[in-house]
């Protein structure tokens, strides 16, 4: 009798065992998966514009990318509709979109000089969305190759200065944004990093190369205006040093014709010759002067040009910045970078 409950007493305790097991292993299968067949099911019901279609295609994403970009229902969007959506402190692409309540917001970048503007920062935003979604297992080993890889980029003036912004705007963000920003920005990436960012892109390297084409524009006035601040300010510091030697020497030429004069009329010349060899030099002197004029001249003209010109670039610059938001950008970031 003993010996027929013991085994009944032990098929219990395993069938509890193997229970526990199962509920157990339900509950991990739905904490891992759960979320993808949530998204699964949300990509379902969204219908993506032809515009959001075309940045779909430009950035090359894996079958698993696609899925978690239309699971945020992204939106692209004008200046008013876009602004409201994306407030200052809530932006992690600075100006150009954010990922706010599991959703996607691009600003409607329409420049032609600023092409690929709208598909980098709709990649930087799915990493955003990509990050969020890693579990409590995968979420640390990404950490760590982001911040090796930052360790060999955190010198760069554009990526200190990102994550100087965020530090501020955004602190414990960090490496969210490093997550986004390098997977967008930095070519040459250890093997492990760019084997876990090909989960998302079939082609980081096309997403990079375009971050750099655009936001070369920005470069390129900002270096052209920099370069010619510079060179009016040297410029400006010759022509006035010029100017001030000018007008001493006109001075002096002037009083010494006087003198001349005075002596002619007074006949205090002892001979025609002597006449003659005085008036030459003043004649010579008044020739050069009146090069030094015209040189001068030309040189305020120039001076005067690159002023326009300079002018022009900072209108260029403002244009290039409203282009790409409508409004100002945040202290501290590039307006022509994704917060990179």
């Amino acid at each position: 009798m003993n010996g027929a409950t013991k085994p009944k007493a032990g098929h219990s305790i395993a069938s509890k065992i193997i229970t526990f097991a199962v509920v157990v292993g339900v509950a991990a299968g739905g904490f891992l998966y759960g979320p993808v067949a949530f998204d699964a099911y949300r990509a379902s019901t969204f219908t993506p514009p032809a515009a959001v279609e075309s940045v779909e295609s430009s950035i090359k994403l894996t079958p698993a990318a696609l899925r978690t970009f239309r699971a945020t229902k992204p939106a692209i969007e004008d200046s008013d509709r876009f602004n409201s959506h994306c407030k200052s402190t809530e932006r992690t692409a600075a100006i150009l979109g954010c990922y706010y309540g599991d959703r996607i917001y691009l600003f409607d970048v329409k420049n032609p000089e600023l092409a690929g503007a709208k598909e980098v920062t709709a990649a930087h935003e799915l990493l955003h969305a990509q990050y969020a979604r890693l579990n409590i297992f995968e979420r640390p080993r990404v950490d760590a190759m982001i911040k090796k890889a930052y360790q060999k980029v955190k010198n760069e003036p554009e990526i200190a200065k990102a994550i100087e912004y965020y530090r501020e705007a955004e602190p414990g963000a960090e490496i969210d944004e490093l997550h986004s920003i390098i997977g967008t920005t930095i070519a040459s990436l250890d093997s492990d990093l760019e084997q876990y960012y090909a989960r998302y892109f079939t082609e980081r390297a096309s997403i990079v190369a375009k971050n750099q084409a655009y936001t070369a524009v920005f470069d390129r006035v900002s270096t052209q205006a920099k370069a010619l601040q510079s060179k009016l300010q040297t410029t400006s510091a010759q022509i006035k040093q010029d100017i001030e030697t000018y007008q001493a020497d006109l001075s002096q030429l002037n009083a010494d014709i006087a003198s001349f004069n005075e002596r002619a009329r007074g006949g205090e010349f002892s001979s025609q010759a002597d006449f003659a060899v005085a008036r030459s030099a003043l004649q010579r002197r008044i020739s050069a002067i009146n090069a030094r004029q015209s040189s001068l001249n030309a040189r305020i003209s120039a001076y005067n040009n690159d002023v326009a010109e300079l002018k022009n670039l900072a209108v260029k610059a403002d244009q290039l910045n409203q282009s790409i938001n409508g409004v100002a950008a945040p202290t501290g970031v590039n307006s022509g970078q994704s917060a990179q």
